[in-house]
């Protein structure tokens, strides 16, 4: 059974972990024939909406993307996801809240600790896999622009616009959260992304010893490319761009694949939005000493430019399954057999 591990937050990993629990073996029955186990590695900075209030109140990390995830691994056929999902659109101190999040910081206040609580919401849920928070200190994300000014808070860097230079947590390097080195070590495949490259990707790895047991790790390492560009973040990135700024912060030849998606991306509304389709160049990221793959991996329901759940999964444990490595063709173009 290979291990996978998804690492980011936002809503990008949930994507990626909604798919892999189809795969996934069942705690209540048989696996299916290419099971897999599945881990995932959770940014807890996000400082906006429910989460950033829940944090500041009771002094713990930043929950919802937590509560996505345990509720990405969720059955379909289960109802309480859907509910644990559900947000209060009124009443004095809960219009904007989310039921999970509020459950999950219960939790939390029930038994002093963050991981039983994710452990006991994951068994109310019947979530396939094991969620781990990257840390659990207390963080805010801080970011430099390239004109030189400085934003703390999640919700802040994201939403201003401006071109990144260098984002750092605040404690630095906060101590990971138990299990999470072992995780890494053990792991088969590890994924990154896909997901807000900053403010979800990034912080996960902003944690100690996180990026030296990445390296250290001998799993195949995939970074998967957002589909779009984001406002000043990634302003008119490349795929090739994108990666360049993981490997700034993760180091040359860690990451062994990069994923495109290979569907055109269809009109944005707005013409004047500053949201456009990444550009894929695999030459570049070839060149880069990473193996680009392009497979089409474009969602066609739904109101929301995201990847499929389910394609996209069938290509990591289709790579997963191709392991070890050299029983793996590739060329410039991608995987080939």
């Amino acid at each position: 059974m290979r291990k996978i591990l998804g690492m980011g937050g936002g809503t990008g990993l949930p994507v990626l972990l909604a798919g892999l629990k189809e795969f996934a073996q069942d705690p209540d029955g048989p696996s299916p024939p290419t099971g897999v186990s599945i881990s995932a590695i959770v940014s807890t900075s996000d400082d906006g909406g429910s989460s950033g209030r829940l944090s500041r109140t009771f002094g713990i990390p930043a929950v919802g993307d937590l509560r996505n995830c345990l509720a990405a691994l969720a059955p379909n056929s289960f109802e309480l996801p859907e509910l644990f999902q559900h947000r209060f659109s009124a009443g004095a101190g809960l219009q904007g809240h989310s039921l999970g999040n509020l459950i999950v910081t219960a939790l939390c206040e029930k038994y002093g600790s963050l991981g039983l609580a994710i452990q006991t919401a994951a068994r109310l849920l019947r979530s396939h896999g094991c969620i781990l928070p990257a840390t659990e200190v207390q963080t805010t994300l801080c970011a430099e622009f390239e004109d030189g000014s400085v934003m703390r808070g999640e919700s802040q860097v994201a939403s201003v616009g401006k071109r990144i230079r260098s984002v750092w947590l605040e404690p630095e390097y906060p101590p990971p959260f138990p299990g999470v080195l072992e995780v890494i070590a053990n792991a088969d495949v590890i994924v990154l992304g896909p997901g807000s490259l900053y403010t979800s990707i990034i912080p996960s790895l902003l944690v100690e010893d996180v990026i030296q047991a990445i390296r250290c790790s001998p799993a195949l390492k995939i970074f998967i490319c957002n589909l779009t560009t984001q406002p000043g973040e990634t302003e008119a990135f490349t795929a090739s761009d994108h990666l360049r700024v993981l490997q700034s912060h993760i180091g040359q030849r860690v990451i062994d694949i990069c994923v495109m998606s290979s569907d055109p991306v269809p009109q944005i509304a707005g013409s004047e939005t500053r949201v456009k389709p990444v550009r894929n160049d695999p030459q570049e990221i070839a060149r880069m000493g990473v193996v680009p793959i392009q497979a089409g991996l474009l969602a066609r329901e739904g109101p929301w430019v995201r990847h499929d759940p389910k394609k996209l999964a069938h290509l990591i444990v289709s790579i997963a399954d191709a392991l070890p490595r050299p029983g793996a063709v590739y060329d410039e173009g991608g995987l080939v057999a």
